[in-house]
């Protein structure tokens, strides 16, 4: 931790922050140099748990089944209790049964405290002491989000966390952190440190609730997840929401066999060649920009009916509305909504996520 300031003097985060930084990366450096010590701390099984031999698809235990009915151990889930903290050294330094897990993550998602000041609770169902009498539900406490020394405490936290968290990533792989607004904007200039500013990717809103009134101020229901890859190389599947209305209404023109398509520009920003368009031979561009494919790509889209000819003698690229995926996903989340207490997926505990 920080040293205190001198008498009379408080030091602001922002003052304090470098050094919580340095500590926290020299407490990771220091749990990575013992990987290979026999003091190393290493994972203990405590339950094996195998999906049913009739079910086919992955199961949600430790291991999975192969087609003839025999657990699959090359194979498996784990689910770890206790400090994240002990649980990743021992998983970068991995055992007689695992081997380290260094660089080899290509997802990470962490959905921290927010240091929140709050306490939370769960409830636990207990059975009933016979069949006539009804499960009894309990609240039981779950964890405090409350830090000795307030928020400088939290980030001393976070930060060596994440220094390991960047060693299990592999050179493709990425991680996404999930905050609000008590603490992302410290923790978005710690992972600028730790994983390189360069390697930031989005910040995701998520509108977590619908709109409320909280007095004084807008009302507070987005969550904030920050999503950085370990370089430039890093694994990307384009997800794909749905079409609003005013982007199907583009596809009005149809086909002769009823397909229905939409025109759009073949051209992007910046000064290219012409290219020849078959039988009406070489077009340039328009000025300041260029085609978008090359002329093999041009040959190609003129091959597959793909250019639609305007008044003007304009080449544009057809898109059929069959072989439109949806709209890119973007950063701004308002369709993933909360759990609500009558949700099926409700387990009760305080800071539950829904299932996308």
């Amino acid at each position: 931790m920080p040293e205190n300031p001198a008498p009379g003097k408080v030091r602001s985060l922002l003052e304090q922050l470098p050094e919580i930084v340095r500590a926290g990366k020299a407490e990771a450096e220091k749990i990575l140099d013992g990987l290979e010590g026999r003091s190393r701390i290493s994972l203990q099984t405590r339950e094996l748990v195998a999906p049913a031999k009739d079910r086919k698809e992955i199961g949600l235990g430790l291991t999975q089944r192969r087609g003839d009915g025999e657990l699959n151990r090359d194979w498996c889930n784990r689910l770890v209790y206790g400090d994240n903290l002990l649980a990743m050294s021992a998983l970068l330094a991995g055992d007689e049964f695992t081997p380290s897990l260094r660089g080899k993550i290509d997802l990470i998602y962490i959905d921290p405290p927010f240091d929140s000041k709050a306490d939370y609770r769960t409830k636990i169902t207990l059975p009933g002491g016979d069949v006539e009498q009804k499960p009894t539900v309990i609240e039981q406490f779950a964890y405090s989000d409350t830090w000795a020394d307030g928020t400088a405490s939290y980030l001393a936290m976070i930060v060596p966390r994440l220094c390991l968290m960047r060693e299990l990533l592999s050179d493709r792989g990425s991680i996404y952190v999930h905050l609000d607004w008590h603490v992302s904007h410290y923790v978005r200039m710690v992972l600028d440190d730790i994983l390189g500013r360069q390697n930031f990717q989005n910040e995701i809103t998520w509108k977590r609730t619908s709109a409320h009134s909280e007095s004084g101020q807008f009302g507070r229901n987005a969550d904030t997840i920050f999503y950085y890859s370990k370089g430039n190389r890093k694994i990307w599947n384009q997800q794909y929401g749905a079409h609003d209305e005013s982007h199907l209404d583009r596809f009005r023109n149809q086909d002769a066999d009823g397909r229905k398509w939409a025109d759009f520009d073949l051209s992007g920003a910046g000064q290219g060649p012409a290219r020849k368009f078959g039988d009406r031979g070489l077009i340039e561009p328009p000025k300041g920009r260029h085609w978008m494919f090359d002329q093999d790509g041009i040959d190609q889209v003129i091959a597959d009916n793909k250019i639609h000819w305007t008044k003007t003698g304009t080449p544009r690229l057809k898109r059929y509305i069959d072989k439109t995926l949806g709209l890119p996903l973007q950063s701004v989340w308002d369709d993933v909504f909360p759990v609500n207490s009558q949700a099926a997926e409700r387990v009760g505990y305080s800071t539950q996520k829904p299932e996308p």
